[in-house]
């Protein structure tokens, strides 16, 4: 087949079309080319957005966004080819595309957003402890649309994006130091400033436990079987479970030795005898 012979076939028309198969094939590639170009680039910004030490998620959910965006300029202008005016064209798939998308996917759409929102407000990161509806747990990833935990019993939890923005998160590992709250009774028997002075000491002899906010204990309220004392130390984030359980420990260990009494809770009933 001859040179002449090729364009002669490239510059035929397909019936009932009226477009020429030269035309068909330019749309292919520019349509190929346009898709190719858009990959490389959204890949080459979510890249950059992260040598730029950007969030993961904020470097996905953008280069998606401009790889959608390169596509849809890229089949606008293969149209184009096709002797179709551009211009009422992406109109018409923006509308049709819009339509579709919004409803086929309007809860995806919806996890997007609040992938987003996660990325530009950064409520907690892969590593921190918290709690996301109710589920506790540490963060495992972060991703576009969901948002996964390990639970202490090392249960994966996946969680939409939409749910974990919509409702109150605590992140327990955001801050550097945290306050540990401990509430021991004693028997109404027991002297209240010995058993003040006995629970401090444990606090002064615990070297994890902080100096500044000094640690406090005093009389919380006079409850049915017991007087109730509050103790509040600070420590360091990290060490905030292992003093929690040896303070427990030390201080129910120091009153044992100290003859202050834990009492059980108790109830007093009376008796009567009609005669």
């Amino acid at each position: 087949m001859t040179i002449e012979d090729i364009m002669n076939l490239l510059s035929s028309k397909i019936p009932f079309i009226g477009i020429t198969i030269g035309n068909v094939i330019i749309t292919l590639i520019v349509i190929i080319l346009g898709y190719l170009i858009a990959v490389i680039i959204s890949r080459y910004t979510r890249k950059i957005m992260l040598r730029a030490k950007l969030s993961n998620i904020l470097a996905e959910f953008t280069s998606r966004i401009i790889k959608i965006i390169l596509f849809i300029f890229a089949f606008s202008i293969a149209l184009g080819f096709l002797g179709i005016d551009i211009g009422a064209a992406l109109i018409s798939i923006s509308v049709v595309f819009g339509l579709v998308f919004g409803l086929a996917f309007q809860d995806t759409i919806g996890n997007l957003t609040t992938g987003f929102m996660i990325a530009i407000t950064k409520p907690f990161k892969v590593g921190d402890f918290v709690d996301i509806t109710g589920i506790t747990g540490t963060i495992s990833s972060v991703g576009i649309s969901i948002t996964t935990l390990i639970t202490l019993d090392n249960k994966k939890v996946i969680i939409p994006n939409s749910k974990v923005w919509g409702q109150p998160i605590i992140n327990y590992t955001a801050l550097k130091t945290r306050m540990i709250d401990l509430n021991i009774g004693i028997s109404y028997n027991d002297n209240i400033g010995k058993a003040i002075n006995i629970a401090m000491v444990v606090l002064e002899n615990n070297t994890k436990v902080l100096k500044d906010p000094a640690p406090l204990v005093a009389t919380d309220k006079l409850a049915d079987s017991s007087v109730n004392l509050v103790i509040r130390p600070w420590v360091k984030t990290d060490d905030y479970w292992p003093v929690k359980r040896e303070l427990t420990q030390k201080i129910k260990e120091a009153f044992d030795k100290e003859g202050i009494n834990i009492p059980f809770p108790q109830r007093d009933i009376h008796l009567f005898q009609n005669k």
